[in-house]
């Protein structure tokens, strides 16, 4: 499963966090990084369309996207320092995906670097079932990754790209979260 953020450096997050975000990253963390001190880059947004209404969709079907979409939020927010502790994360994920962003964001911080940029989602609920639901994106990401020391872009730099998007959410008590999510780069039509 992969993090979410294009341009992560990371193993699989199905067996850690695909992305979930979420979600896991994609490759290695670079060596020699320099340190965190210095200059923190902006925190990252997500460009999240309007909320969709639950006369459009059904209370659960909105509950999940939703969810989905607060998923992505926290893993940006927690890109932004690196920080694998931060609350919004288990507020939105559930182990894999939680262990393996938390792993991501660990990697990230001893390597100094930091995301920015803006995701913009277009989720559809492709299964859904009383406990489990299954979401498929095609999200436009100009995110990147930066030395938090210095603010350099972390190479490779990627442009903007379209990523699909496969996450499984599950009913944790009353409350949706991401379970594991994979993120496969430049591979969608956009808006799709």
């Amino acid at each position: 499963m992969q993090s979410g953020w294009r341009g992560i450096r990371s193993a699989s997050i199905a067996a850690a966090l695909s992305l979930s975000l979420a979600l896991s990253a994609c490759g290695s963390t670079p060596s020699g990084s320099p340190s965190t001190t210095g200059t923190k880059a902006p925190i990252a947004s997500t460009s999240i369309p309007a909320t969709t209404t639950t006369t459009t969709l059904g209370p659960t079907s909105a509950a999940v996207l939703n969810a989905y979409r607060a998923g992505w939020a926290a893993f940006e927010h927690a890109l932004a320092d690196a920080n694998p502790s931060d609350p919004e994360l288990a507020a939105t994920m559930v182990d894999p995906q939680l262990q393996s962003v938390r792993a991501n964001l660990f990697a990230d911080k001893r390597a100094g670097m930091v995301a920015r940029g803006t995701t913009t989602l277009h989720p559809k609920i492709t299964a859904l079932s009383a406990t489990t639901a299954t979401v498929v994106d095609c999200a436009y990401s100009k995110a990147e990754f930066l030395y938090a020391g210095s603010g350099k872009p972390v190479p490779p730099v990627t442009p903007p790209e379209n990523d699909g998007v496969r996450a499984t959410l599950v009913l944790s008590g009353s409350t949706w979260k991401v379970y594991k999510q994979i993120v496969t780069e430049g591979t969608c039509a956009p808006g799709s």
